[in-house]
């Protein structure tokens, strides 16, 4: 079987050690299950433009941004080039969106028979109620 993860559950795992714990219960309860992680393309410059703003924040020290590179990026995950640009844009426009990157992780959830998780509260909400395939990690 296979699982698109959603960028930000690899960001939690660099930034966010208290809701980190529930991603890694997740992480391993798929690796056991034999579960393969995918994601679009676009994950690894999602988790860099999300240290980017951390450090940018104060949240993160530059000296800390290769480590919480290694930390957002251990976890293997296979990575997929766009190839369903029309279908993006229609899944981008159905949630409501200006931007694709969401709809990319949804289009490619549907094309590989798997569903998309998120700690996206609004993408998971906005998703289900229109049927597509996002679960949403809870993670307070």
């Amino acid at each position: 079987m296979a699982v698109v993860v959603d960028a930000n559950l690899l960001v939690v795992l660099a930034l966010d050690r208290r809701r980190a714990a529930v991603v890694e219960e997740r992480l391993r309860a798929w690796r056991e299950a034999g579960e393969t992680l995918h994601a679009p393309s676009l994950l690894r410059y999602e988790v860099a433009s999300a240290l980017t703003r951390a450090v940018g924040a104060g949240q993160l020290a530059e000296s800390d941004v290769g480590l919480a590179w290694r930390a957002a990026t251990a976890t293997p995950i296979q990575l997929h080039e766009l190839e369903a640009g029309p279908e993006v844009v229609e899944v981008a426009r159905r949630l409501g969106r200006q931007s694709a990157y969401d709809a990319a992780y949804v289009v490619l959830a549907w094309a590989l028979g798997a569903e998309l998780w998120t700690l996206d509260g609004p993408l998971a909400r906005n998703a289900s109620g229109i049927g597509l395939p996002v679960q949403l990690v809870e993670a307070t």
